[in-house]
């Protein structure tokens, strides 16, 4: 049996693997916010503003990677260690596992925030469609990130120096998400 301080790591940058997947999956998961920022606008009616919920939806998703992420991809990678096709699955798999867990993240946490947001502004709090709908796209985000996030991205990823600029880039996104967030609240408080 292996000892659980074994650590799998890129060959080319020494780095361990989840951390290169995790640091890929967030910049994705950004990528998929900024797309997806209308759809998540429109479902409020336009109560946000597109910038400002894209920088809230990057804090959320990283956030998720940087946490519940990462006991998915450490899930993913035991489960696939007991397959006999591991490495043709694996994208798969990463991706099922993600398009379940941030499905069921966003359809949990974008929701709760919205409304805790639009009804201190007087609106009316979603219904059960929106966020079922807000749930749904969080489902094909996920299934984006984890799926080009683990089969694409750790081969861009092939220097320290890439790696620890979007690392930087993803977490200052995030920073920046948490201090509008702060600043709506305040504002509506």
């Amino acid at each position: 049996m292996a000892n659980w301080t074994n650590v799998t790591r890129e060959p080319e940058t020494g780095l361990p693997t989840m951390l290169v997947q995790a640091v890929s999956i967030a910049f994705v998961m950004c990528v998929c916010e900024l797309v997806s920022a209308p759809v998540m606008v429109s479902a409020v009616g336009g109560a946000f503003a597109l910038m400002p919920w894209f920088l809230v939806a990057c804090l959320f998703a990283v956030a998720f990677v940087y946490t519940v992420g990462f006991v998915l991809l450490w899930a993913a990678d035991s489960f696939a260690a007991r397959l006999k096709r591991r490495d043709a699955l694996m994208p798969l798999i990463y991706a099922v596992i993600g398009c379940v867990g941030f499905g069921i993240w966003g359809y949990c946490v974008y929701p709760a925030t919205m409304n805790s947001i639009i009804t201190r502004a007087g609106l009316p709090t979603l219904s059960q469609g929106d966020s079922l709908m807000i749930g749904i796209n969080c489902a094909v985000v996920g299934l984006a990130a984890f799926f080009l996030g683990t089969a694409a991205m750790p081969r861009v990823m092939k220097s320290k120096g890439r790696i620890a600029v979007t690392a930087a880039a993803v977490i200052a996104l995030a920073v920046f998400g948490g201090v509008v967030l702060a600043m709506t609240w305040s504002h509506l408080a």
